[in-house]
């Protein structure tokens, strides 16, 4: 029996321009900073921020984000070529002074909507966005980005609340410092995706410092203790709604079984490990923070 003739037009895949393009666009490293921008917009909002207050420091979140994510592969070109040939610039589909341009008009960005909240706000975000400038140009090339890891996400925590309620947030006196515990595991998660080419090339990270096996055991251990934590504070205000308790549970899940995957031994696995991990946490943030305010 013959198929009868179809108007449907047939899927086609993407283009060579098209491929280019979405490939161009890792330079500025989109799914980590979409990940910030969104926490940032629904911590704005559990602040009692209005939907624009939310807006618009999702976008200084972005440009933030975007630049330091041009600056990290502007400074990372010449290593690069021969072990990642595949990124934006090695490639040829994004030029070092079109990421220059990038990274200035993101940090403009993220700078001016910050000014906008006032001396305070101003002074938080453009600490969080030096804390990953001096990660991109020394601080990982010294071994020690895990300690901009560790300022970067307090800040971004206190920057968020501070633009949207006036003040820091609920807890902070151990908000804050879990927050910053979260940045080793998280530099870790990151690190342990590239270990074995930094291994080959020389890039102290601390995952090359510790040893695969070493730097994964020391995730698992700092993750555990975050979410053990986590839910203690939970469980002893008492205050908690089902929803963000499902959310907690959701986020738990997700934080695990990034770890799960950081054990892996493909890269692609480690990847995702890691992004499941900065899920998890942005959502365990959330939902502590929902509950507390």
């Amino acid at each position: 029996m013959q198929r009868q003739p179809t108007d449907r037009p047939r899927p086609t895949a993407p283009g060579p321009r098209a491929r280019r393009a979405l490939f161009a666009l890792q330079v500025v490293h989109p799914a980590p900073s979409a990940l910030n921008a969104v926490l940032v917009a629904v911590l704005a909002l559990i602040a009692g921020g209005e939907p624009l207050v939310a807006v618009a420091l999702a976008i200084a979140m972005l440009g933030f984000q975007f630049s330091i994510g041009a600056l990290n592969d502007i400074a990372d070109v010449e290593a690069d070529r021969p072990s990642r040939p595949h990124k934006p610039i090695p490639a040829g589909l994004v030029t070092v002074e079109i990421a220059a341009a990038i990274a200035v008009l993101g940090a403009a960005v993220g700078l001016g909507i910050s000014a906008a909240f006032g001396i305070a706000v101003l002074v938080l975000g453009a600490a969080g966005y030096a804390s990953g400038v001096a990660y991109d140009v020394a601080m990982r090339r010294l071994g020690l980005g895990w300690l901009c890891f560790a300022a970067a996400i307090p800040l971004m925590l206190a920057w968020t609340w501070l633009a949207a309620a006036g003040t820091l947030p609920p807890g902070w006196p151990f908000l804050l410092p879990l927050a910053a515990l979260a940045g080793p595991a998280l530099h870790l998660a990151n690190s342990l995706v590239d270990v074995d080419s930094d291994a080959v090339t020389g890039v102290p990270s601390l995952s090359t410092r510790l040893g695969p096996r070493r730097a994964r055991a020391t995730l698992a251990m700092l993750m555990a203790i975050i979410l053990v934590l986590a839910w203690a504070t939970l469980a002893s205000v008492g205050t908690a709604s089902s929803l963000a308790l499902a959310a907690a549970i959701v986020a738990t899940i997700t934080a695990m079984l990034g770890v799960g995957l950081s054990w892996m031994k493909t890269h692609r696995a480690r990847e995702a490990g890691w992004l499941l991990q900065a899920v998890g946490l942005a959502t365990m943030a959330a939902a502590w923070l929902a509950s507390m305010a």
